[in-house]
C-alpha cells in the first residue's frame, strides 16, 4: 500500500475531527450502514479512508443502534451514542454533527476543522478526504464538498404532471448548444469539510464560501438502494487497482 502524506501537515496546534453519521434505521435499504460489501461492512471502507488520510485527531461513529456500535467496536475509531431525537427519520445530520462537537466541547476539547463522511460511499479513499481538505485551504473556503458531473444535464429536464404530461422545465436552456450551457455539477453524498466556526455561524455544510472537490463518477455512488449497492459493486470490481 502507498504510503498518503497531506502535503499540509500543521505544527500539531490544528485539530481535525472526522464524523462518520451511522443511524440503525433505513427504509429503503435496511442496515444500509454496515450491509456487506465486498467481504467487508459498508462503513470499514470509510473509517479505513479516513485512518490512511492521516489527519484526524479523532474518528467518530456517531449512532444509537446496538448492531452498528458492534459492528465498529473493533475498529479504530471512537464510538459515540446519539440521543433518540437524533436517530429518526427527520433528523438533520447537521444536528448530529452539532451533538458530537457539543460533546466534545463538554469533554475539553474543541476542533477546527470537521470532516463528515458518510459510510454508504464505500468507494471514496483517503486521497480523496487529503485533495479536498487541500483545496479548501488553498482557496481560503469555509467548506469543501466531494461533488460530480451530471450523467445528463439537468437542464433538459421536464415536470411531470398527474397524467404523465410533460413540460420543459427550462425549455430556453434546453434548446441551447451543450458548449453554451454552464456547467453544473451536484454534491455526491460523500465527503463535507467545513470550518468549525464557519459551521457553527451557519448550521450548514456548505455557505457563500464553498468549493466543490470533483471525484469520479465510480467514486460518486451514495447506496441508498438495492441498485445503488449493485452499481458499486460493479464499479469496485472494474477500477479494483485503484482502490
Amino acid at each position: 500500500m502507498v504510503e498518503l502524506k497531506p502535503k499540509i501537515e500543521g505544527d500539531g496546534t490544528v485539530k481535525r475531527i472526522a464524523v462518520i453519521p451511522a443511524r440503525g434505521g433505513s427504509k429503503r435499504l435496511p442496515k444500509k450502514n454496515i450491509i456487506p460489501f465486498k467481504g467487508r461492512p459498508i462503513i470499514h471502507y470509510t473509517i479505513d479512508a479516513a485512518v490512511e488520510s492521516r489527519l484526524f485527531d479523532r474518528i467518530v461513529v456517531s449512532t444509537e443502534d446496538r448492531e452498528v456500535m458492534d459492528c465498529v467496536r473493533d475498529q479504530p475509531c471512537e464510538i459515540m451514542r446519539r440521543p433518540p431525537e437524533l436517530a429518526t427519520d427527520t433528523a438533520r445530520v447537521v444536528e448530529v454533527i452539532g451533538d458530537v462537537l457539543r460533546e466534545y466541547t463538554r469533554r475539553g476539547e474543541s476542533f477546527d476543522y470537521l470532516c463528515c463522511l458518510y459510510a454508504t460511499a464505500p468507494l471514496r479513499r483517503a486521497v480523496d478526504i487529503i485533495g479536498a481538505y487541500e483545496l479548501m485551504l488553498d482557496r481560503g473556503a469555509d467548506f469543501c464538498l466531494g461533488v460530480r458531473q451530471f450523467e445528463k444535464s439537468p437542464f433538459f429536464a421536464f415536470d411531470v404532471a398527474g397524467d404523465l404530461t410533460l413540460t420543459r422545465r427550462w425549455p430556453h436552456m434546453a434548446m441551447l448548444p451543450s458548449r453554451e450551457k454552464p456547467p453544473l455539477v451536484v454534491d455526491n453524498g460523500s465527503t463535507y469539510w467545513a470550518g468549525v466556526k464557519a459551521f457553527q455561524k451557519t448550521g450548514l455544510l456548505y455557505g457563500d464560501n464553498s468549493v466543490g472537490y470533483p471525484m469520479a463518477r465510480w467514486k460518486s455512488v451514495d447506496i441508498d438502494t438495492l441498485e445503488d449497492l449493485e452499481l458499486a459493486g460493479l464499479y469496485a470490481g472494474a477500477h479494483h487497482d485503484e482502490l
